[in-house]
């Protein structure tokens, strides 16, 4: 039996030559990963049970087999089976179960009770006992679970799930910090210490001044003035459920931040969280705070931003800011965060570590759900139950923020109630109205670029990368004549936006058919703009690049609107959901003569949520009240279930520029391609799997790496392929002749 039990040693070291005294006792381990996950989870209720997870997470850690492995024998050495049985012995099938979930996870996630994705939980709480080392820590002998809110079965289910994640969160933070501290020290030196939200609100001032000091013989100025009023006044109630709906271009970024600010100092909340579907917007986002607290004190998430620490080199070769901006975006300890929906909504329910590590941090926040329509409908029962938890029993306060709210039902958040900030939505649409929208009906494509032709200025907006290529190939080769989609590479579409704003800046003929992702918070502003037949959220967003800012007059210098015209197109709209919101917004355009209007919107939104459309389709909540009172949960298969994202696509890198061929040159010479990732992020492109079969059956793309999943278009492939008014086309069928 060895005179000590160890848990860690130093990272790198020689186990036969380090000494005794540089190891970490396991004793001395558990006692400050307990401290630390109370101290994390004492925010919401749970100090206690979250210490009682820390004490007995790395309990198995005191085995005979565990200590040899440690001294460097290659051995299988299970630590985490023997306090989830402790656990369970100590307090119980209930608390005692969840405990176990938590500390049976801690590394590799955690588990289903009987499960589909590996080992389940009751799979593992059977195997046999393992003679410990050290006496068992004492833990505290009657642990309250925190008071809940939840008014029905389905919630108090959901809730349960919740605890156990933000506990799960909490102990693996601790467990990760206090190993970094040991065996990582220089690392663990690196990770911000940032001031905290009272630090933002002082750097906020001379904007809010600004802000407030708007000409005052400016329509728009005026209105979005009074925005932020409401939203600075809103800021003094208590904590909950709020919505922002303010047209577009309305100021909803500044003055939602604004409310945000006064909200956390009033209330003690630690950081803000804005969530934000798209990751151009986020990108935007993000850069305007930068603009007012500074680079380092907003911290930026999502995938082209960088994202989990990797055990591959990645931190390899990266300048000090970006390892520390990488260790903030593990645990989200920052005051100010900017993240995509994908990032913060499968967190809520992810059971791998370094995707539930941030959870503990969301609670006691403001969370800002930019763009709030594009929360999914198939999700959409799940989701709210996240954010009714988050607020009713983790602190948190959050806004719906939009200039196209959705129509949601009290008992879908439990009863909790919505609280509109701006007192009347009606006269603030009506005072920032700068279009008028018509239908005109079904139009060929043919017809239609010659619409297109002869308008100085227009955009038009259509459904599908095909119907973008096919029209805009009608145009014809002109002068002022874009094309943007998805399959042009963010670089390229960055360079083609930064020319049609300098085009409309200086008055010169723009021309541009676009996918739906002009729609995605790029500020332009066109004198007209056409959109396919949508529903009546995305019909608003294309208004919202029409007369942005109500400087359109006639030619006597009276104001007038821009033109919204709204098409089928000749070949219908596509099947699904496509074909389900044209269906929706046409309903809702018959009986509104203005479509963007607050009354209009909720009839769209109550119309499409009163569908067939299953809100839970995965049945994730309906699974859950299920296994509640056993304590039977299947984690690993709502993480698999709860996906924003599910699509068949394969991102493929394009050599659009210098820098792009460089990045790719040096990620195929090294054996940790993914380090290169974060730079190549603005030069991929989505592929669907039939043309993904294409370019690999025309050896047109080579993988990166050995079975990394990283691919890229060869550079000699690029005429064949990717052209520069285009991006990436999929017409290969003539390569039959050559190949």
């Amino acid at each position: 039996m060895p005179a000590a039990v160890f848990a860690h040693t130093k990272e790198d070291s020689d186990k036969k030559v380090l000494p005794e005294s540089e190891w970490q006792t396991l004793d001395a381990h558990l006692t400050a990963v307990a401290a630390l996950a109370r101290e994390f989870a004492e925010q919401f209720g749970a100090g206690e049970l979250a210490y009682a997870a820390g004490l007995l997470h790395d309990i198995g850690k005191a085995t005979e087999t565990f200590q040899q492995r440690l001294r460097g024998k290659n051995i299988h050495a299970d630590h985490k089976t023997a306090g989830a049985r402790i656990a369970v012995a100590r307090y119980g099938k209930q608390l005692g179960k969840l405990l176990a979930y938590i500390i049976s996870g801690h590394h590799g996630g955690l588990p289903d009770d009987a499960s589909n994705y590996g080992e389940g939980l009751d799979e593992m709480l059977s195997r046999p006992d393992s003679e410990l080392l050290c006496t068992i820590p004492e833990t505290s002998a009657s642990i309250m679970l925190p008071k809940t809110e939840a008014q029905s079965i389905e919630h108090l289910a959901f809730y349960i799930t919740m605890l156990t994640r933000m506990v799960f969160s909490a102990l693996v933070d601790a467990d990760y910090l206090d190993t970094e501290a040991f065996a990582s020290h220089d690392k663990s030196e690196l990770r911000p210490k940032l001031p905290p939200i009272a630090c933002y609100c002082e750097l906020f001032v001379p904007k809010l001044q600004k802000l407030l000091s708007y000409p005052q013989d400016n329509p728009v100025s005026i209105a979005r003035r009074g925005v932020l009023s409401a939203c600075l006044s809103a800021a003094e109630s208590p904590r909950g459920f709020f919505k922002l709906t303010v047209p577009t271009g309305g100021g909803k970024t500044l003055s939602s931040l604004a409310f945000a600010l006064r909200h956390a100092e009033k209330h003690g909340m630690k950081r803000i969280i804005y969530a934000i579907p798209f990751t151009s917007i986020t990108e935007q986002t993000a850069d305007v705070f930068r603009e007012i607290f500074g680079s380092d004190l907003v911290l930026e998430h999502h995938s082209n931003a960088g994202a989990e620490n990797k055990a591959d080199g990645s931190d390899e070769n990266g300048n000090e800011r970006d390892v520390i901006r990488r260790l903030a975006c593990e645990n989200w300890d920052a005051p100010l965060v900017v993240t995509t929906n994908v990032q913060f909504f499968e967190s809520l329910f992810a059971a791998k570590p370094s995707k539930a590590r941030k959870l503990h941090n969301i609670a006691n926040s403001v969370i800002i759900l930019d763009e709030a329509q594009s929360l999914p409908d198939d999700l959409l029962l799940p989701t709210l139950a996240a954010l009714k938890c988050l607020v009713a029993d983790f602190g948190a306060t959050v806004v719906f923020c939009t200039a196209t709210q959705p129509s949601l039902k009290p008992k879908w958040l439990d009863g909790l109630a919505v609280t509109e900030i701006v007192p009347d939505t009606g006269a603030l649409f009506s005072e920032l109205s700068r279009t008028k929208v018509s239908q005109i009906g079904e139009i060929s494509n043919e017809v239609l670029a010659e619409q297109l032709r002869g308008r100085k200025q227009a955009l038009c907006i259509v459904n599908t990368r095909g119907h973008a290529k096919k029209l805009f190939n009608l145009l014809g080769d002109s002068d002022g004549f874009y094309h943007l989609s998805a399959v042009m590479c963010p670089e390229h579409r960055t360079r083609v936006l930064d020319e049609i704003k300098a085009r409309l800046t200086n008055n010169q003929r723009c021309v541009v058919v676009s996918t739906q992702l002009i729609e995605a918070g790029v500020d332009i502003d066109f004198p007209c703009v056409y959109r396919s037949v949508a529903g009546i959220d995305s019909i608003a967003q294309a208004a919202g690049r029409c007369n942005r800012e109500g400087e359109l007059t006639d030619e006597n210098g009276e104001p007038i609107p821009g033109e919204v015209l709204v098409f089928t197109p000749e070949d219908g709209v596509p099947r699904g959901r496509f074909q389900r919101m044209a269906k929706l917004g046409t309903e809702v355009m018959k009986a509104h003569p203005n479509p963007l209007l607050p009354d209009a919107i909720e009839q769209f939104f109550n119309l499409r949520y009163g569908l067939d459309t299953d809100l839970d389709a995965q049945k994730i909540l309906s699974g859950i009240a299920e296994g509640w009172r056993k304590m039977s949960f299947s984690y690993r298969e709502i993480e698999h279930k709860y996906k924003l994202i599910q699509d068949n696509q394969t991102s493929v890198i394009i050599p659009y520029d210098d820098k792009a061929r460089e990045l790719l040159r040096e990620a195929q010479g090294t054996i940790f391609p993914m380090k290169y990732l974060r730079g190549l992020q603005r030069y991929t492109v989505s592929v669907h799997a039939d043309d993904y079969i294409k370019l690999h059956k025309y050896g047109f793309i080579s993988e990166i790496g050995d079975e990394m999943g990283i691919y890229a278009l060869r550079e000699e492939n690029m005429a064949d392929c990717y052209i520069e008014k285009l991006g990436l086309v999929s017409d290969f069928e003539m390569k039959e002749l050559i190949f």
